[in-house]
């Protein structure tokens, strides 16, 4: 990490819930002002509470089917779906704990963050139609971004995936975090603006480096 002291990335195998709340937390917050998540939870007094519960199943699809990195004491994730298990399925999601949700979260912000994600997934299946790693996510809590433990979270993983010579698809609708990807390979594969909004879409590919 330059300029940074380096922190050990740890491979997370189970969150103990009170981890698994802090750490969603922490995605919540880095989250809260994306422009996706503000359109897709206007009310400022329920986005928090509703991202939490959010990413919470994304980091238990993620625990189960793919990997999860995070530092020892939290101050970022990223959750990694491997080749096998790059595109979600729903039964996937069921088994991963999906059926909670609708308990959790309001069934006007299910809906139309499903709609979104239609229009997302065809175009993660256009443009990556062949065995690669899917970015699922990555966040680190606002108090400690710019200190480098996002460069990190991606550098590690990019450099062992390299040795297994695949190609890692993501997305992002910040442009800002486009710069970042592309200092780190990945290059614009599409800028598009999805369908009844005005938030633009970024898919974006790295091939590996030999």
């Amino acid at each position: 990490m330059v300029g940074h002291v380096m922190v050990e990335i740890r491979k997370i195998l189970y969150f103990p819930i009170d981890k698994l709340k802090s750490i969603s937390s922490v995605l919540s917050k880095a989250f809260n002002q994306d422009p996706l998540f503000c359109y897709l939870i206007p009310d400022t007094n329920q986005r928090l509470k509703t991202l939490n519960h959010y990413f919470q199943h994304v980091i238990k699809y993620g625990l189960r089917y793919g990997e999860v990195y995070s530092f020892p004491n939290l101050e970022g994730i990223s959750v990694w779906l491997p080749p096998k298990s790059s595109s979600h399925t729903r039964w996937k999601a069921i088994k991963a704990g999906a059926l909670i949700l609708p308990v959790k979260v309001k069934w006007k912000y299910l809906t139309l963050q499903n709609k979104i994600y239609k229009f997302t997934d065809h175009l993660h299946k256009k443009f990556a139609p062949y065995p690669h790693w899917y970015l699922s996510i990555i966040g680190v809590g606002p108090n400690h971004q710019g200190k480098g433990f996002g460069e990190q979270l991606l550098s590690t993983t990019i450099n062992r995936i390299d040795l297994e010579s695949k190609p890692i698809y993501l997305e992002t609708n910040k442009e800002k975090n486009v710069e970042i990807f592309k200092r780190f390979g990945f290059r614009i594969l599409q800028k598009v603006i999805i369908p009844g909004t005005e938030i633009f879409h970024w898919s974006l590919l790295r091939n590996p480096i030999k």
